[in-house]
């Protein structure tokens, strides 16, 4: 399977997402946007919006979270998978799904993309639960990197996200009804607010 290092972007009715991807795992921008018609599990509070940025970890309770978001992102470190699923304190021994409730081993995927986080903010700060409450999102975002690709291809992608209060780990399958090949685009339920990438099956 070819390497996706095409730009990923993310811009549809219900999120907007601007980055380039140079290299695995490389992203030289990101353009913060707001979210608008997102389907929220919480209602967020008035004066506040959802939107995709760049990650804050210094927001974060989780220092593992932090701690793996801050290494993928800086050019300068080298993080592998298998290292953040240790930093993470994910125990690759136990059958790990997906949540679709498919079964994966998540050692054999890589970071094609670094970390964006959904996040909730006033414009000042970033927030990633209302009340205490975990905030789930239902986002449709264009990738362009997963343009043409077959369905065969979109079997070995799938979201990491990360919960940034906890440091639960999240996997998420793209179905190939939920996949747009002539556009790229993708809908997903990301089951917290807080910092994904987009991983591939190694060859």
């Amino acid at each position: 399977m070819r390497k996706l290092t095409a730009a990923l972007c993310a811009a549809a009715m219900a999120v907007s997402m601007a980055v380039t991807a140079l290299a695995a795992p490389s992203i030289t921008t990101i353009a913060p946007e707001t979210l608008t018609e997102v389907t929220t599990s919480v209602a967020i509070p008035e004066g506040k919006t959802v939107v995709v940025q760049a990650p804050v970890p210094a927001s974060y309770k989780s220092k593992e979270a932090a701690e793996v978001v801050t290494k993928l992102n800086d050019d300068t470190t080298t993080i592998t998978t298998a290292e953040i699923l240790s930093v993470l304190k994910v125990d690759t021994t136990k059958e790990i799904k997906t949540e679709s409730g498919t079964v994966i081993d998540p050692t054999v995927y890589e970071p094609i993309t670094k970390f964006a986080e959904l996040a909730i903010t006033d414009g000042a700060t970033a927030e990633y639960s209302v009340d205490g409450k975990v905030v789930s999102v239902k986002a449709t975002v264009t990738v362009e990197a997963l343009k043409d690709l077959t369905t065969e291809d979109l079997k070995n992608i799938v979201l990491m996200q990360i919960d940034p209060e906890t440091g639960e780990v999240y996997f998420i399958e793209i179905s190939e009804d939920d996949f747009d090949p002539a556009t790229g685009k993708i809908t997903a339920t990301f089951p917290c607010m807080g910092p994904f990438t987009v991983m591939e099956k190694a060859a």
